[in-house]
């Protein structure tokens, strides 16, 4: 796994070599508990990653986006996307609809 951290958020890039419990340990760190998150999922089958996935999403009122194109995107109320740009330009607009309902 690869981990890219930009201005506000955290990039996990998910590899083939990857498992989910490792992917667990990782994501659990308290280091990101405050990052607005991404999970790129796009080389790796999501099915074995998305019950882990259910647990993280928009805790500490941040964004929680996840990449792939494999997964139907109506499926358990995810924030998914085809790709990272997507990703970054999702969480834009969530930090500035948070930034409008804070005045």
């Amino acid at each position: 796994m690869k981990i890219n951290i930009t201005k506000n958020s955290v990039l996990f890039l998910i590899e083939k070599k990857d498992t989910p419990a490792f992917f667990k340990s990782e994501l659990s760190k308290k280091n990101y508990n405050n990052s607005n998150r991404i999970v790129d999922l796009s080389n790796v089958i999501p099915d074995q990653f998305l019950i882990i996935l259910k647990t993280f999403t928009n805790q500490n009122n941040k964004s929680f986006v996840i990449v792939t194109e494999k997964i139907d995107y109506d499926r358990d109320n995810l924030n998914l996307v085809p790709t990272i740009q997507e990703a970054i330009d999702f969480i834009d607009l969530e930090e500035m609809e948070r930034d409008i309902n804070s005045l």
